[in-house]
């Protein structure tokens, strides 16, 4: 068994784009070297990647690939001469005398046999290889031209040598001017003098020899070891979770031979805000904070070097280590010590120079249209004090002019939340300041207090509405200003906190927060008589808004609350069938109404008055289509003399239907199906005892009026006859 080793030298690949160039790597091998009939398995398939070198080791091969004969039956003998070419073309043939004749159910054909054969591994590698090269190069997200004798060459960074063996045997290949080899070079500060691979098998050896860690994986895990050994030492621990951190998949693509090494914060800078303190050394230096076990912030930091340590250099690497922290938190010391000499509430009239979004304004006019949208909501949440909405919302975005969110946009928010407590302001409307970009992510944390909350649910909803009229909606393949991510966040508050809010209410009093001059013009194409369709334009902009929430709620409660999908489809649809009859309908009703009906369904004592329903509503299904029209009307009282089965299930019906209608529109829908009970036996008894297609043409469309009273029942949560049993 043989390996195939290409290694890609070049000048410092990006370190968040090496994972996923490892991982392209492989698929593109593997697809290019199967249907080049090399024949191996996916796992034999290897790829490392450092910031010097893009690695593809073929294991186990062998050194001869066995092709089976293939007979090929082509056209008729007698077909088009361009078919017949066609067929010789595909086949690398040049003449008829090279083919045969067969007959194929009836009919004489060509037809050609490709004798079994046997190829060099290595030829097929070396014909593979112009493939690879040229798939790899366009998988990168970004490309550098760099020049090389005759012209230009493309890759992520300027390309310096190309390893390819097979074994110990050069595979012959040519990449970005240069010709293959068997040399490499190690770590760049210790040797920059060739080493030859002699073969395959030590490969990696040699490289470690030279201090290179190739494969990434290990190079990560030395990290972990180090950075908790020295973490332990001190009993404390890093702020990220090493086990699952991408500043550790940064770090990893930053060096080829890891040593993680313990540094000190001069204690001034300890007052900083944590926050400062810990995404200047995370964002701009790739440094890993420090907490002891009660979370306290150590002035300590631990940061991970490429450099070859020794003990003549390690004092020297720490101390210019830490000089560059002091820098940095110098900076970040002089941003503060600024914003602070002008007060948070000042700087509202600074965000009207702050654009929003081209086609909506500034974020001066954003604050202006959350104040009522903000004090509409107050109502909603419980405990949120409206006598601090209007300040809340005034310095809820003051920040995002001041020099330190400037420098670390991640602060916004959080920076705001640290400026307004150092200005006495109220403690809630410093917390709802930080609370209100939240939650950031499908998972990450949501606001905790009753303004925070309120804020957050106002400024997603601002921003949604404001989307959509400037024509910036989500499609199936992109969503810029993350519109997906603000409904689930609000559907997550709600969930969690149990707030029910009217969402058509709420796009409704967002979509009139704007001038009507700006309305006419942001929804002009859907304005064709300007006489009176500016109302009739706002009503199917809520809408289609309404309609993109309710569909991320059938994702989530798909994906986060395993519910049948039939069941939510089904009250989703009964919902959006009628959405001026919801106008007061909320998320959260809306999902505790599908969580009872997965309930009641799956409990199988309820089975038997879902049947019942089903069969009153096929009846009239049936019935509708044969006679052209709804059975919608009061059944006539005159015509319910015929049996005792069909009065008594009517009289049942007018008992429970006001109770009913109070109950479901509570969300009280345990109770409201619990009244079923008494409608259950008479329903049963009517479809046994009554002849629903009576001779009579008032009897039957008077029964069939009273089971349209069952449907109607059932329908205020929603039509079951869609759902299965």
């Amino acid at each position: 068994m043989t390996n195939f080793l290409l290694e890609i030298f070049s000048e410092e690949i990006p370190a968040k784009m090496q994972k996923p160039a490892a991982e392209n790597l492989a698929k593109i091998a593997n697809e290019v070297l199967a249907k080049n009939n090399l024949n191996f398995k996916s796992e034999q398939i290897l790829t490392f990647v450092t910031p010097r070198r893009l690695v593809l080791y073929v294991k186990n091969l062998e050194k001869l690939q066995k092709t089976p004969e293939v007979k090929k039956v082509g056209p008729k003998v007698d077909a088009d001469k361009k078919a017949i070419e066609g067929f010789l073309r595909s086949n690398g043939l040049k003449d008829e005398s090279q083919l045969t004749k067969v007959d194929n159910n009836g009919n004489l054909c060509f037809s050609y046999t490709k004798l079994a054969s046997e190829v060099e591994t290595k030829k097929i590698i070396e014909d593979s290889l112009p493939q690879i090269f040229q798939k790899m190069t366009a998988a990168w997200p970004k490309l550098m031209r760099f020049d090389i004798d005759g012209g230009q060459a493309k890759w992520i960074r300027p390309v310096r040598n190309i390893l390819a063996l097979f074994d110990s045997e050069i595979v012959k290949a040519e990449f970005a001017g240069l010709k293959s080899n068997n040399i490499t070079y190690g770590h760049y500060a210790n040797n920059k003098s060739e080493i030859k691979i002699d073969s395959t098998e030590n490969y990696q050896e040699v490289l470690r020899r030279n201090f290179v860690i190739l494969d990434q994986e290990e190079r990560k895990q030395i990290i972990v070891d180090q950075i908790s050994k020295i973490a332990n030492s001190i009993n404390c621990k890093t702020i990220d979770n090493l086990q699952n951190s991408p500043l550790l998949d940064e770090v990893c693509g930053l060096c080829e031979f890891p040593t993680a090494l313990l540094g000190k914060i001069e204690n001034k800078f300890m007052d900083l805000p944590p926050e400062i303190l810990i995404l200047t050394l995370k964002l701009n230096q790739k440094y890993f904070c420090l907490t002891d076990n009660e979370n306290r912030l150590l002035p300590n930091f631990i940061f991970v070097s490429n450099a070859i340590i020794t003990d003549s250099n390690k004092t020297k690497i720490i101390s210019d280590n830490e000089k560059l922290v002091r820098a940095r938190l110098s900076d970040a010391q002089f941003f503060v010590d600024e914003d602070l000499k002008k007060p948070l509430i000042e700087r509202l009239d600074d965000l009207k120079l702050v654009v929003f979004h081209q086609k909506l304004g500034s974020v001066y006019d954003k604050t202006l249209r959350l104040k009522n949208l903000a004090k509409f909501l107050s109502i909603f949440v419980p405990h949120s004090d409206i006598s601090l909405v209007e300040k809340s919302v005034d310095l809820c975005k003051s920040d995002l002019v001041t020099k330190a969110v400037a420098e670390l946009p991640e602060l916004q928010g959080k920076i705001g939340s640290f400026y307004a407590t150092k200005q006495k302001f109220n403690e809630k409307i410093s917390s709802a300041i930080a609370e209100h970009y939240l939650p950031l992510g499908p998972s990450s944390e949501l606001p905790k207090t009753a303004l925070g909350i309120t804020l957050s649910i106002a400024d997603k909803i601002d921003s949604i509405v404001g989307f959509f009229l400037a024509d910036e909606k989500p499609t199936s393949s992109k969503d810029p200003y993350a519109l997906r991510r603000s409904v689930l966040g609000i559907i997550r508050i709600g969930f969690e906190y149990n707030i029910a809010f009217p969402i058509r209410i709420l796009v409704q009093k967002s979509i009139d927060a704007y001038p009507t001059k700006l309305l006419k013009e942001l929804l002009k194409d859907s304005i064709k008589d300007k006489s009176e369709n500016l109302l009739l334009a706002k009503k199917n902009l809520e809408e289609e808004i309404v309609k993109f929430f309710v569909e991320r709620l059938k994702s989530y409660l798909k994906e986060n609350e395993s519910l049948r999908p039939d069941i939510i489809n089904a009250v989703i649809e009964e919902y959006l069938s009628n959405l001026d009859a919801h106008k007061n309908c909320d998320i959260l009703y809306l999902a505790n109404k599908i969580k009872f009906l997965d309930s009641f369904c799956q409990n199988k004592e309820n089975r038997n008055i879902i049947e019942l329903y089903k069969r009153s509503a096929n009846i009239l299904a049936i019935e509708e289509k044969k006679d052209g029209k709804k059975y919608e009307s009061k059944p006539n009282l005159l015509w319910l003399k015929k049996t005792k089965h069909e009065i008594t299930l009517y009289r049942r019906i007018k008992q429970i239907r006001p109770e009913f209608k109070k109950l479901v529109i509570k969300g009280e829908f345990e109770a409201a199906f619990k009244l079923f009970n008494v409608l259950e036996i008479p329903l049963a008894h009517f479809f046994d005892n009554v002849v629903i297609n009576d001779k009579n043409k008032n009897i039957r469309e008077n029964r069939l009026m009273i089971l349209a009273k069952i449907r109607a029942l059932f329908n205020q949560v929603a039509d079951l006859s869609k759902i299965e049993i």
